[in-house]
């Protein structure tokens, strides 16, 4: 009976030297975060005049700094009737964008566009506009005003046969102000109808488009920018304060200065660069973070503690990150930034050998 009592107690006292815990780890190692500020090594603006075939909307409006044209080409059938009840151009506003009452011209294209390549200065990825923004006739085909949820232009026949026979449309703003209307990427593509004895017969765009021309922020400044693509390369040193540290925590606050745009909300990305930077299209990985602000917004915060970790295991790979507006293509928005970007990391010591 005493030699069971023995091995109970034995085992007793086995069972309370429990796995180690957090009382011990903290004797071994302080786990409680360490908090550490810099500022940046560098930051400046990169910018690009990027093509805007692929954006959901179709932007048409000018002021001081931007002036955005519409691009539309229609495969026409070879042959059309005469005698339509009604032939018509329509193109969708997006409402979720600020809209102002666009007064415009539309004229006959010249020259022919690549969608996808398309900007203020190239028609196609090897020709350029003889004029930039758009070869043209000078005179217009019409003058109209988009005031409503809806673009409608109408023509007679004998015009319908000049834009078949023209290299497309092209969609001028008359006064400020801007608005936005669907492309085919967006929800309802431009259309022609032409409409005979109740008979309607609609044609969907082939190539649509905008181009944009704007004002070139000084590279020294901080800006990010969409349909005038602008990039704030920003870059930390870390030195060898975190050197084998645990990045628990990391957030950059930039603080806007100014803005413009057609939204309420913003979204603000951040991508690595993978190389050392040259040019706005220094390649980049994915997002590392992605945050919606309300444009009023006096603070911008973000999330970058994954970004801090793997420059701690990667040191050599530390090439700095762009922030950008995302979509870069779908709005005409800037923001320009106070120059002083603040980043907090907390960190913690890994634990040693137990």
């Amino acid at each position: 009976m005493k030699k069971n009592l023995l091995w109970l107690f034995l085992i007793f006292v086995a069972c309370n030297e429990l796995p180690i815990g957090e009382e011990q780890l903290n004797l071994r190692e302080d786990f409680t975060a360490q908090f550490v500020e810099f500022s940046p090594y560098v930051t400046l603006t990169k910018y690009k005049n990027i093509t805007l075939g692929a954006s959901n909307n179709l932007i048409l409006g000018k002021n001081s700094d931007y002036e955005s044209r519409i691009l539309l080409k229609f495969n026409l059938p070879d042959s059309l009737d005469q005698g339509f009840d009604e032939i018509k151009l329509i193109l969708h506003r997006n409402n979720n964008l600020e809209n102002s009452t666009v007064k415009f011209s539309i004229h006959l294209l010249t020259n022919s566009f690549e969608e996808t390549q398309a900007t203020w200065v190239k028609r196609t990825s090897e020709e350029v506009w003889s004029t930039n923004g758009g070869d043209f006739e000078p005179d217009s085909i019409r003058l109209g005003e988009i005031n409503s949820d809806s673009l409608v232009v109408w023509f007679n026949y004998n015009e319908l046969e000049m834009i078949k026979s023209s290299e497309g449309l092209i969609i001028i703003p008359e006064d400020t102000g801007f608005v936005g209307l669907y492309s085919k990427e967006g929800s309802i593509a431009p259309k022609f109808y032409l409409i005979k004895n109740g008979v309607v017969t609609s044609i969907s765009v082939q190539h649509d488009c905008h181009i944009l021309t704007g004002f070139e922020p000084a590279q020294h400044e901080s800006w990010i920018g969409s349909g005038m693509a602008f990039r704030n390369y920003v870059k930390f040193n870390f030195d060898t304060c975190l050197t084998n540290k645990k990045a628990v925590y990391a957030e950059l606050t930039i603080r806007p200065a100014s803005h413009f745009g057609m939204r309420d909300t913003i979204e603000i990305g951040i991508k690595e660069l993978l190389e050392p930077l040259e040019e706005y299209s220094t390649p980049t990985g994915p997002f590392i973070a992605l945050d919606e602000f309300a444009v009023t917004d006096t603070l911008f915060n973000i999330d970058i503690v994954k970004h801090v970790q793997r420059i701690i295991d990667n040191p050599d790979s530390n090439f700095g990150f762009f922030i950008i507006l995302s979509p870069e293509n779908y709005d005409i928005s800037n923001v320009k930034f106070l120059d002083a970007h603040h980043l907090k990391v907390g960190y913690i010591s890994p634990p040693g050998e137990r």
